[in-house]
């Protein structure tokens, strides 16, 4: 959890009374903790700020990085799920897509793994952009069909609307090493030209009985 004095709270079931406060070196005036963001795995921390700045925790360390390339404010993370669970000791958080209150999809991919050549930000870009550019409160992406998966799922919802994107992934580096290249843009790129398919978010209210 994450406190008014930036201050990052990590608890782990297991050992409750084991509380790990991790400091974020930045003054309340300068930065506020908007939201926290921790993947499948437990290993990866991505907290964003109200001001746009963003920082990344991996497990074990003492203090965070802050992520200088990534420029947005985030307000959902779909993880790759299936490759995380499979890597329990890998350092990468393997590629992910990120919202952003901008109304732009982002591809990343972070690292934790010390290299003196490269930073912990392998990259980050984006990929796509809503029209009317709304924020985005939620996205998740899936391979199929199994086991053989060929085609990517990526789902988007806004305040109003949901988004469809179906394609054929650029690449899946089988152990997503330091390394692995980009997947979504290709996928996102085939919708420069075409709307993606959308559905709207429709509320019916009911009468509420006071039997």
């Amino acid at each position: 959890m994450g406190l008014s004095n930036n201050f990052i709270l990590l608890i782990e079931l297991s050992h409750p009374e084991q509380v790990v406060r991790v400091p974020i070196q930045r003054k309340v005036s300068d930065f506020t903790i908007y939201k926290i963001f921790l993947d499948p795995s437990g290993r990866h921390v991505l907290v964003t700020s109200t001001q746009g700045e963003n920082w990344y925790l991996f497990r074990g360390w003492k203090k965070p990085k802050q992520l200088k390339t990534f420029k947005m404010v985030m307000e959902c993370v779909a993880w790759n799920k299936p490759a995380l669970l499979s890597s329990p000791h890998a350092t990468s958080t393997r590629e992910m897509l990120i919202g952003a209150r901008n109304g732009t999809i982002y591809e990343a991919v972070l690292d934790a793994e010390e290299d003196f050549f490269k930073s912990q930000e392998r990259y980050c870009q984006p990929v796509f952009s809503l029209p009317e550019k709304p924020p985005i409160n939620g996205i998740k992406f899936d391979f199929f069909p199994p086991p053989d998966a060929k085609k990517a799922l990526v789902i988007v919802t806004t305040a109003s609307r949901i988004y469809q994107f179906v394609g054929v992934p650029d690449g899946r580096p089988e152990e997503g090493g330091r390394d692995s290249g980009r997947v979504f843009a290709g996928l996102f790129a085939s919708y420069k030209d075409t709307a993606p398919s959308k559905y709207y978010i429709c509320f019916r209210l009911l009468p509420v009985s006071h039997s």
